[in-house]
């Protein structure tokens, strides 16, 4: 009974995904892909198999987790989709997203006319969505946070870093999605395991191994830079995003020489509230790229 209350409390559930996590913060992506292959199905505007989305790392905001389940994106998340659709080489997104009720239908979603310019969309979206702010940030940034309270309650995004090294281009969406590993942000990584070894010796428990994913050279030890000190996890995950875009515009020149980056990368932060996890922040932290 012991090992069975283990495995429970080691289960989370992600937009009625039920997975094992072994980890405080977990890539999406994978967990969609290793949940089901060939079981996938997302939004038909949105459609890309496993094999292809683990190329490419970037989807809509919305996914689902079974081929007879659909998730349907909340407003925010289409409104950010059509914006991402309107502007696909001109800016990158930086989401910290409440974790909302999915509803049953999928909204619709007016951005105002085709033509219209960036800022007349973004303040559509802050109309269609009113529980978040919107910012447009230098480096053609876009900051969407909740307006009141915080998606963020462990206050991981505003761990410092003493410093960051930009990783190589190849590398970016997983350094966004892994950044509390490989030795992106140690600060963090230290940050988390403190509050996770305290949850476990509170139980008299010992704190399980945990299995390596590290394929390739995506780690900090290989990331050519430039280096970035004292600054937030949140800088660190916007000057990653920022990166992305001024390559994909051919503004700056690739620091991996076979690599082809398609698509500007965005990233969302996620904070399901769970009081029994074993993370011992009162709940399971996720980032994204999409």
């Amino acid at each position: 009974m012991k090992a069975v209350r283990q495995a429970l409390r080691n289960r989370d559930v992600f937009d009625g995904v039920q997975v094992s996590m072994g980890a405080s913060v977990t890539s999406w992506r994978t967990l969609r892909c290793v949940i089901g292959l060939a079981a996938i199905t997302l939004q038909p505007a949105l459609t890309i198999n496993c094999q292809e989305q683990l190329a490419a790392g970037r989807t809509g905001l919305a996914e689902s987790g079974s081929a007879h389940t659909i998730v349907r994106s909340t407003r925010i998340e289409k409104a950010l989709d059509e914006l991402r659709a309107r502007f696909p080489n001109r800016i990158v997104i930086g989401f910290e997203e409440l974790f909302d009720e999915r509803p049953d239908t999928e909204p619709q979603v007016d951005l105002g006319r085709k033509d219209s310019s960036l800022e007349e969309v973004l303040n559509h979206i802050r109309n269609i969505a009113p529980k978040y702010r919107i910012e447009l940030l230098q480096g053609r940034m876009v900051h969407v946070y909740p307006a009141k309270q915080s998606a963020d309650p462990a206050g991981l995004l505003d761990i410092r870093l003493r410093e960051f090294s930009m990783p190589q281009d190849s590398c970016l969406d997983q350094a966004i999605e892994h950044i509390d590993q490989r030795g992106y942000a140690p600060e963090l990584s230290r940050f988390l395991g403190q509050r996770k070894e305290r949850w476990y010796r509170s139980y008299g428990r010992q704190i399980p191994g945990v299995v390596g994913d590290i394929l390739g050279d995506c780690f900090a030890s290989a990331a050519p830079g430039p280096v970035y000190r004292n600054i937030t996890v949140r800088q660190a995950l916007n000057e990653m995003a920022k990166r992305s875009l001024q390559v994909s515009r051919g503004e700056v020149t690739a620091s991996s020489p076979l690599y082809r980056q398609y698509k500007p990368l965005s990233w969302r932060f996620r904070f399901r509230r769970d009081a029994d996890s074993d993370t011992g922040l009162g709940g399971v932290a996720v980032f994204q790229t999409f």
